[in-house]
């Protein structure tokens, strides 16, 4: 019954992508971050997740569920770091963004207040913040599916670097009694983290978003690999991930209307 579950959804996913490519045309990375090569940001700037997913109060279960997400949102900031690194970039992490918003009494971070972009670049030499949100999370069967958006803001021309919305799944192991289990691949994050299978469901499906998204960004203009990119084909601006339990990606372009329908409309219903 699984391996059928799993074929069905790949062939969804297949036929999903057949459609796409008629109306999607494939960008370069110099075409989708021209901004980027020309601006060469360096340092970024990473205020807290901002998450606008349903919190429930009915139930005793409720507290639970809520735990996992605020969980979740937390360990989301935390993890968006190693991506820029890797691609050489220098990043305000957590604990110094933190200490910098208490030294300037900086409230919450907002995509357009341009006078706060201005004194992060004036003051502390960032060229570039980072805005997350996290806007719905859902079960589909044995999948679980996050909302996501990033922007990425420069502090120099106000323009937006990076706008990436990302409906990213997971299959979800269930044991005898209904329970969570955790796979080998999700075993490491769940021990090191000293998290419950349900939260460590969670930060892995986060977590692999990040480096997804992320890593797709240019190489930083000092790295030896700087423009080496240019020509490569970029990931789509708006998007539906998938990761299975054996470790497969999945990946097919979604358009801004159809994102906003399964997220926002959808929602709405919901917590009718």
């Amino acid at each position: 019954m699984i391996e059928m579950k799993k074929i069905s959804h790949i062939c969804l996913m297949a036929l999903a992508l057949a459609l796409a490519a008629t109306s999607c045309k494939t960008e370069s990375k110099i075409s989708r971050y021209k901004d980027i090569y020309a601006e060469k940001p360096i340092t970024i700037y990473i205020p807290p997740t901002i998450d606008q997913a349903e919190r429930p109060n009915k139930k005793i279960t409720d507290k639970s569920y809520n735990n996992q997400l605020d969980v979740a949102q937390c360990y989301m900031r935390h993890s968006l770091m190693k991506p820029f690194e890797t691609k050489g970039y220098y990043v305000l992490g957590p604990l110094v963004s933190t200490e910098v918003a208490k030294a300037d009494s900086l409230g919450e971070c907002h995509i357009n207040d341009t006078a706060m972009l201005k004194t992060f670049a004036d003051k502390y030499g960032v060229d570039a913040v980072l805005f997350t949100f996290i806007y719905k999370w859902e079960q589909i069967g044995e999948d679980w599916y996050v909302y996501v958006e990033y922007f990425l803001k420069s502090t120099k021309t106000y323009t937006t670097l990076l706008n990436t919305k990302m409906k990213a799944g997971k299959r979800i192991i269930l044991g005898f009694r209904g329970d969570v289990s955790i796979t080998p691949r999700d075993a490491k994050l769940t021990r090191n983290l000293n998290l419950d299978p349900s939260t460590a469901q969670r930060v892995r499906l986060l977590d692999l978003v990040n480096n997804y998204v992320l890593r797709d960004l240019p190489w930083a203009n000092t790295s030896k690999d700087f423009e080496s990119d240019i020509n490569k084909n970029a990931r789509f601006s708006c998007m539906e991930y998938y990761y299975d339990e054996t470790g497969v990606e999945e990946c097919r372009p979604m358009s801004v209307e159809e994102f906003d329908q399964d997220c926002f409309l959808l929602k709405a219903e919901d917590e009718k």
